[in-house]
């Protein structure tokens, strides 16, 4: 069984257990009374208890050939609350068997027992994260006891007529159990700053400890070192307003001047100024440099390397071109709402001696809005002429908050750049499905054939990219994705020169999909490490560290994970060594899905690490990279404009 079935199974059989035992001993209480229903039979407990104890059973089964990694606090409760319930119902099944005419109400107490514990194992897997806390273990704990000693203790005194009363006690019992377990795991508020960092916070540590103090700096004093190259300016003006698609319809946005925003680009060598001017969008905006590893100062993150930039202010952007490649701009204020709504655009640095003659080179942002998926600023077929035998590179940016899967038809291709690094070596591709990740970005490279080739997107109705000969029809409307058999990344590229470099310290983050308060209210929210945003401790560390970063998904959902400032070199996915030297900065990490990253500490600040699903970000899968030694004077509390996702 696939590792992510596997927990969602799990979910399954904790609720089919509890819910067997609570019937069985609804069941048991109704047959108790003088005024039995006639419909229900007498071995009815006896049917929902074996239910109860085969699913408690199908629980340790499916858990203990699950991956440790994925298990965890799963395996803990049930061995700890599914396994004495089911023994407690097991117990009641047998006592008419062995006991005299008493044996009704020892059954009841078993039974309650049974549905006690059982209920406490389903709560768990709502609640625990992993790792698990003591505290939340023994709330869950306590809880069991107190609920089953409760109804057990009612039904030992004669609740002849009391079924509604013994449900209710275990039902408030139950709501007030998991409120409390969430709460623990969700108490406090948005830290207003950033202290200095000291200690390695969530990692062990596998080489010698740079412990020794280091005078604070300010994040706003981060902006890298002075380059004597060009200066290539830009200014964009943050605007509120209608915008007209080519496809005729009108849509709600808010842009940077145009949708997509203008396409920056820079050589590599000069300096990027961007000048960030908000005429009209009310939440304020900012600028963060997707995947561009810039200076601290300059990453966009209100609350923490800036203040938000409100309507009639404006703040500049400046950054050495260092790196070359794909990369894209957005709003990191108010993310989740305002990034869907137009606020982003394409950066793209060229090699020092400037674009590679000769080659059709095309940017495109794919986005959806307002029901069109827009390729480039295209929302129906968009058509470029290109000369047989001309080389294309082709530049794919998911701008959106989940996994794009494109297509490439009439021509073999390769993979040339992921997330803007270059990856060598890779083999010629041929029907096959690229799935890219929220933020992520792949260079798709051909010689033009003699024949139209199409670049399409699953679920796209109308947007896409065709290229044709010279003297071909433009055509009007795309063809249907045509699917086929997915990258494998981690099979693809030549193998790296260099071997991964020994790791100084390891950290581990889980992901998960558990109960708990953001901003004061319970909801089923995104975790890290069973916490959500602001009590996930930042990965602090020491400059020049290689910190070797392990990350689960338990969720039901995919979280494309970015970390800010930094690329990390991937080691393996799903225990599956990756040979290529591949660098990335948007990590698709599906359910079940265990990714094992090398993280180099070249880039000291403050720096945000969520995922891309801007959602799963604004509620709690949020954590930080911080510097020892690095503060900031920015906050983002209830009194700030900021709002950082």
């Amino acid at each position: 069984m696939p590792a992510s079935a596997a927990l969602g199974v799990d979910l399954l059989l904790a609720a089919a257990c509890a819910a067997a035992w609570g019937g069985a001993l609804a069941a048991g209480l109704s047959l108790r009374r003088t005024t039995a229903p006639g419909w229900l039979p007498r071995w009815a407990p006896d049917a929902a208890g074996t239910l109860g104890v085969l699913t408690g059973a199908g629980r340790l089964t499916v858990l203990f050939g699950g991956p440790s990694a994925l298990v965890g606090d799963r395996l803990l409760g049930a061995t700890a609350l599914t396994a004495p319930g089911c023994l407690a119902g097991l117990a009641a099944l047998v006592l008419p068997r062995l006991t005299g005419p008493e044996r009704h109400g020892r059954q009841l107490s078993a039974l309650a027992a049974a549905s006690s514990l059982t209920t406490a194992a389903l709560l768990a897997v709502l609640t625990l994260g992993t790792p698990a806390g003591w505290l939340p273990v023994a709330v869950l704990g306590a809880l069991a006891l107190l609920s089953t000693g409760a109804v057990a203790a009612g039904l030992a005194k004669g609740w002849r007529h009391r079924a509604v009363p013994a449900v209710g006690t275990l039902g408030v019992a139950i709501l007030v159990g998991s409120l409390a377990v969430a709460w623990m795991d969700s108490r406090g508020g948005a830290p207003s700053s950033f202290h200095e960092m000291g200690g390695h916070s969530g990692m062990s540590s596998t080489g010698p400890s740079a412990s020794s103090p280091h005078a604070k700096r300010s994040v706003d004093a981060l902006r890298g070192s002075q380059t004597s190259g060009p200066v290539r300016e830009f200014t964009l003006h943050a605007r509120s307003g209608k915008v007209t698609l080519d496809n005729g319809s009108t849509v709600d946005a808010l842009t940077f001047g145009s949708l997509p925003g203008p396409e920056l680009r820079a050589v590599q060598g000069e300096t990027v100024r961007v000048t960030l001017v908000n005429d009209s969008v009310a939440d304020g905006v900012t600028l963060h440099w997707h995947g561009y590893d810039v200076p601290n100062a300059m990453d966009g993150v209100p609350g923490v390397t800036q203040d938000a930039v409100m309507p009639g202010q404006s703040f500049t952007y400046e950054f050495p071109a260092a790196q070359t490649g794909t990369y894209w701009y957005h709003t990191h204020q108010n993310g989740s709402a305002d990034v869907p709504l137009g606020l982003y655009g394409a950066l793209v640095v060229d090699p020092s001696g400037g674009p590679s003659p000769g080659v059709k080179d095309l940017t495109v942002p794919v986005h959806s809005i307002g029901g069109a998926t827009l390729f480039g600023s295209h929302a129906g077929a968009w058509s470029e002429t290109v000369a047989p035998g001309t080389p294309v590179r082709v530049r794919l940016i998911n701008t959106d908050q989940l996994t794009q899967r494109f297509g490439v038809a009439g021509s073999g291709f390769r993979l040339s750049a992921v997330d803007g690094g270059d990856l060598a070596g890779g083999a010629e591709l041929a029907g096959t499905v690229l799935p890219l990740a929220a933020g992520g970005r792949y260079d798709v490279v051909l010689t033009m054939p003699d024949h139209p080739v199409w670049i399409t997107a699953e679920g796209s109705h109308s947007g896409a990219l065709a290229l044709v000969p010279p003297g071909d029809p433009a055509p009007s409307s795309a063809p249907r994705f045509g699917g086929g058999t997915e990258l494998d990344l981690a099979a693809y590229g030549a193998p790296a020169a260099s071997p991964v470099p020994h790791a100084d310290a390891t950290a581990t983050y889980t992901a998960d999909h558990l109960l708990r308060f953001v901003d004061g209210i319970p909801k089923f929210a995104f975790t890290i490490n069973g916490a959500v945003y602001p009590n996930i401790p930042p990965l602090v560390v020491h400059d020049g560290e290689n910190v070797l970063v392990t990350i689960v998904n338990r969720s039901d959902d995919i979280h494309p994970m970015h970390p800010h400032g930094h690329h990390v070199r991937v080691v393996s996915i799903d225990g599956r060594a990756v040979a290529a030297d591949l660098r990335m900065d948007s990590l698709e990490v599906r359910p079940g899905q265990v990714w094992t990253v090398l993280l180099t500490a070249d880039n000291p600040g403050i720096w945000m690490d969520h995922c891309h699903n801007l959602s799963h970000a604004r509620d709690g899968m949020v954590f930080h990279l911080a510097y020892e030694g690095v503060g900031t004077p920015f906050s983002h509390d209830a009194s700030s404009a900021n709002r950082p996702e």
